[in-house]
């Protein structure tokens, strides 16, 4: 038998590695990175196998034979009988290559740590003491579930628009936010709705929604009539029997007239008294 330096090829980095395995005398410390998969999967498997015409795989691991199953059927394997390893032929520039479907071991692998043989003889794992192998480790994980969720939106919802913009919404009692605004998840029946705007009058109305409608309200607030605060009141004017009102400003008018006239004919008669 001839014996092969350990040839480790590229480190396994994706979900579906194409392992390299090239048989060698290898101790188990040495062996290539573990592949982490998820039972079901597909995993290609390939490598080198220098001076061998055939290559046997087979596997060990939690609550399987100590001996190792096939890849293929997962019947336990024998050592010495070739048809009862996965059975790989080497190809003229020495290279091997198999697909191993996880699903068709003929049982269910539990979660855990396992390893893959790759022998150049048909030895089951007892008797590998001084075999040409490769080990490699796969690590079969819990399985991602896909689930779909449908959500169906059990109430309505509510497009409240209005003029002045910046109004307040009031549902059913309970202020909703301001507009424009989208309420989401109104209960299916009767409701109403309150606009509200300094200024402005309440804008009111009763509304029926079904579970999964949408409906849009456009509220036109009216501007509220400007009215003085303290309004004042001027009294009629009213006149003696006989007689037409005055005026107030020519009845003053007439009064100053009056004291000028008088304080003229004073000085007039001052002026008299002088001169005699």
């Amino acid at each position: 038998m001839n014996r092969h330096p350990v040839k480790h090829g590229p480190r396994p980095l994706s979900r579906y590695p194409f392992l390299i395995l090239t048989l060698a005398v290898i101790p188990f410390c040495c062996a290539a990175a573990p592949i982490y998969a998820v039972f079901g999967e597909d995993i290609p498997l390939g490598g080198m196998a220098p001076g061998s015409t055939f290559i046997y795989l087979f596997l060990t691991g939690p609550n399987l034979p100590d001996g190792g199953i096939s890849l293929a059927g997962g019947t336990p394997v024998t050592t010495g009988v070739p048809a009862s390893f996965t059975r790989v032929e080497v190809q003229t520039d020495e290279t091997w290559a198999y697909t191993w479907r996880t699903g068709s071991t003929g049982r269910i692998l539990d979660q855990g740590t396992y390893t893959i043989y790759a022998v150049n003889e048909p030895l089951s794992r007892p008797d590998l003491d001084d075999a040409v192998f490769t080990p490699q480790a796969v690590i079969f994980g819990q399985p991602v579930e896909t689930v779909t969720v449908t959500v169906t939106e059990s109430g309505g919802s509510l497009v409240v628009d209005s003029s002045p913009g910046m109004s307040v919404v009031t549902l059913d009692n309970h202020t909703a936010g301001i507009t424009p605004l989208r309420i989401s998840g109104i209960p299916a029946g009767s409701h109403t709705l309150v606009v509200t705007h300094e200024g402005y009058s309440a804008y009111r109305t009763d509304f029926v929604i079904s579970a999964g409608e949408r409906k849009e309200i456009s509220a036109v607030l009216q501007p509220l009539a400007i009215t003085p605060s303290n309004p004042v009141t001027v009294p009629p004017m009213t006149a003696s029997p006989g007689r037409l009102a005055t005026p107030p400003i020519l009845a003053i008018g007439a009064i100053i007239t009056g004291i000028l006239a008088f304080h003229h004919r004073q000085k007039i008669q001052r002026d008299s008294r002088g001169t005699e």
